[in-house]
């Protein structure tokens, strides 16, 4: 398997294609393996890197607890490093593009663009509803994870499109299932400054946001949300597909992606 060493962590990454360098972080809860589609996709054009977050999947596990997300970002910071790459596109699911966000604002210089799916943002304010049942699910992870993801996580609607998809669903249950994480990860450190939602505005970076039409609707108003603070940003939403969209509309997904990291020239007159 291959791993970087760096920061006093082994990161397991997977890499293929020729290129302007990518880099795709996962979300809660998954590894790698869940960017498989776009970075398949993306290696047609591009040096695709997909990696095991920090206390995930086959990566190093932490034992301090809580990672900062500051720390997640001084992480790809560290592994560009380690591939001799100045600049590198990131592709961020879910709560990886938290992550590339902290990125794109400490390393303007070393950021290319951002294309951000489903996005969790820091700092966003959820309705009470979803904000409840986000503690329960964290609290029941953190009590015990095999039983917690059957009963509280896969019967979760974010997980209804997928099922109506042929072997989509179990593709992704395969993919929680397989690498438990750390029970650091079910937290985060709150941060002495201001959260991200309210630094949206000095993202300098070219910013692409994708969500689900069916995705729960907290999710699709911090999509909409990350797209209106950042200048320029595109905001698209995917009909019929919900958090996973990447992989229940893969193609789709690959299309928008390759469209906005490869414009079409203006055709000058």
């Amino acid at each position: 398997m291959p791993y970087a060493g760096v920061r006093g962590q082994r990161f397991y990454y997977e890499v293929g294609g020729e290129g302007e360098f990518v880099v795709l972080l996962h979300g809660v809860l998954a590894s790698a393996d869940i960017m498989e589609a776009p970075a398949t996709g993306l290696a047609s054009g591009f040096r695709a890197a997909r990696i095991d977050r920090r206390g995930c999947g086959r990566t190093t596990p932490p034992t301090e607890g809580p990672v900062p997300l500051h720390e997640e970002a001084d992480d790809v910071l560290a592994l560009l490093d380690w591939f001799s790459i100045e600049k590198a596109h990131l592709v961020g699911h879910d709560e990886g593009a938290e992550v590339a966000l902290e990125f794109a604002l400490r390393n303007p210089g070393r950021t290319g663009a951002l294309a951000l799916l489903a996005p969790s943002l820091e700092g966003f304010s959820l309705s009470p509803e979803a904000a409840a049942a986000a503690a329960d699910l964290r609290a029941s992870l953190k009590a015990d994870v095999a039983r917690a993801l059957p009963e509280k996580f896969f019967p979760s609607a974010i997980f209804d499109a997928a099922r109506e998809r042929e072997g989509i669903f179990e593709r992704l249950e395969d993919i929680f299932r397989r690498y438990p994480q750390s029970p650091g990860r079910f937290d985060r450190i709150p941060r002495a400054g201001a959260a991200l939602a309210g630094r949206l505005a000095a993202v300098s970076a070219r910013t692409f946001v994708l969500a689900g039409e069916r995705d729960a609707e907290d999710r699709i108003r911090t999509a909409k949300a990350i797209a209106a603070g950042i200048p320029g940003a595109e905001l698209a939403l995917l009909p019929d597909a919900s958090r996973f969209l990447h992989v229940e509309e893969s193609r789709a997904v690959m299309r928008k992606l390759t469209d906005f990291f490869l414009p079409e020239p203006e055709i000058e007159r």
